[in-house]
């Protein structure tokens, strides 16, 4: 019987991205916690026959043994794990195993990928990946595999959730819908999920969370809160009616999930409101930027509408769900002032969890080949939505890093984070979103103590503060705020690069 390893690398420390570690969740779960499993990897397990071993390895919550007796090594790699990527591949190779790479950075840089490994996957695998495992049994594996060689994917398989241990991770990944029809330049969709938009049936989708909660249950439940679910699709928001019966669906699960859509989905009171019913806890849209030209480069003047993202904002709110918000910098149209322009909006607005990037050529996109003759670095690690690649029109490569760096720092302070929730605590109560319990506070409190003992006085002091203040409300919210202060990108002690021109 062979032996499948997939592996999803880790990133390290150099790449500006902290998502391959947490002190916080480490000193809560007394293991490395990560947020998500990959679920690129359970979908494969899913497409393997039984006479295949398959094993799932998350270099995020443990460490990859190279003396490993699998036959085929399988790994998936965005532009930022391509270098690490490149290492586990070089060291499974000199142990003479056949290794595979995938991902959307394979999809674009094919000859560079293929320099590391034996077999390249491009784009959706539901039908090219049993062809590769068949020609791999009759020696015959050829170099690539191309999904456009094959039939488009229509039917959407369900993952294999018996791979990964639950205890490592805070919610588990839901995929209801793939594609997305919008072409914003700076997207790379097209290599991934593609343009064509398909559901799964609603009962599939209700299947497969009642199969990851009974397997949790079967494991042994080990972690601070009750599980939840996050929606990974592109775009929730694309088929109305098709939304309307899955949220209608979730409401007699009674879970707790996040998600994300467009900015559409905001104004639409009947989806909002079943959203709310069906455990919608956080709910994030792509507002993208507060400049009209800087929509205009984006191809997205049509959908997002500046003068509307405050009401679009405080409706997710009113209906007790926390709202979260993407802003992208370094646009065109962005000059120095665009970062304290976007602090102020999101502290007049009701956003809770902004989520802010520099815009990142990634190779294969339309934005890359517009302004590839100004990037400065093909450095892998560098393209991790953090680190400036490239040479902006208004403003110097220094001063847009400085203004990322400040915004991130910004908008995941304590204090600010302190404001805009009690902003949105304000809104309720909500039945769909009640106060904390006792219980629920008595865990905080027990939680801050754990953080104290590991030196995170700061999150420790947050934690008490949310724990007795009498408005609080949904404790998975809060538990992911703290990790998106570890997340940020940005650096204490960075001025605005607009003070200099004061």
């Amino acid at each position: 019987m062979s032996k499948i390893l997939f592996i999803n690398p880790g990133m390290n420390s150099n790449s500006g991205d902290k998502s391959w570690e947490s002190p916080m969740l480490r000193a809560l779960q007394g293991k490395r916690t990560a947020y998500l499993p990959k679920l690129v990897g359970m979908i494969l397990a899913a497409l393997t026959p039984d006479k295949y071993t398959f094993e799932y390895l998350d270099e995020s919550v443990e460490s990859i043994d190279f003396g490993s007796d699998a036959d085929m090594v399988v790994i998936t790699a965005m532009t930022a794990q391509a270098c690490r990527a490149y290492q586990i591949a070089g060291e499974f190779r000199k142990r003479g195993k056949v290794v595979v790479i995938g991902g959307i950075h394979a999809a674009v840089m094919r000859e560079e990928v293929l320099a590391h490994c034996d077999v390249l996957m491009i784009g959706e695998s539901e039908n090219s990946w049993p062809v590769m495992l068949e020609d791999y049994e009759n020696n015959r594996l050829k170099q690539v595999y191309d999904a456009k060689e094959y039939p488009p994917v229509e039917n959407l398989i369900s993952p294999r959730i018996d791979i990964i241990d639950p205890a490592r991770y805070l919610c588990f990944p839901i995929q209801a819908t793939r594609g997305c029809p919008y072409n914003c330049e700076f997207c790379s969709i097209e290599y991934s999920s593609g343009e064509r938009y398909r559901m799964k049936p609603v009962s599939q989708v209700i299947n497969e969370i009642l199969a990851y909660q009974e397997y949790d249950k079967k494991r042994g439940f080990a972690g601070i809160y009750e599980k939840g679910f996050y929606f990974v699709d592109d775009n929730l928001y694309v088929n109305r009616e098709y939304v309307k019966e899955l949220l209608t669906a979730l409401i007699p699960l009674k879970i707790r999930w996040d998600g994300q859509g467009t900015a559409n989905m905001a104004k639409d009171d009947e989806v909002l409101q079943l959203l709310a019913e069906s455990g919608c806890r956080t709910f994030s849209i792509g507002l993208e930027s507060i400049v009209p030209e800087s929509l205009q480069e984006m191809n997205k003047p049509k959908v997002n509408k500046i003068e509307e993202y405050k009401a679009m904002l405080s409706n997710i709110a009113k209906y007790g769900i926390v709202p979260g918000a993407y802003f992208v910098f370094g646009f065109d149209s962005d000059d120095i002032f665009v970062f304290r322009r976007t602090l102020a909006f999101i502290q007049e607005s009701d956003v809770v969890e902004p989520i802010v990037s520099l815009l990142t050529p990634y190779p294969g996109t339309k934005l890359y080949e517009r302004i590839k003759n100004r990037i400065y670095t093909t450095y892998n690690r560098s393209y991790n939505s953090g680190t400036c690649v490239y040479t902006p029109q208004n403003m110097t490569a220094g001063e847009l890093q400085a203004g990322m760096d400040w915004m991130g720092w910004k908008t995941s302070e304590f204090p600010f984070m302190k404001k805009q929730l009690e902003k949105f605590w304000n809104y309720g109560p909500w039945k769909n979103t009640p106060f904390l319990t006792t219980r629920e506070r008595l865990l905080l409190i027990c939680i801050a103590l754990k953080l104290g003992f590991a030196g995170l006085w700061e999150y420790q002091r947050f934690a008490f503060w949310v724990a007795f203040h009498r408005k609080a409300k949904d404790l998975k919210s809060i538990i992911w705020i703290m990790r998106r202060r570890e997340l940020s990108m940005g650096q204490s002690g960075v001025l605005d690069p607009a003070d200099s021109k004061i």
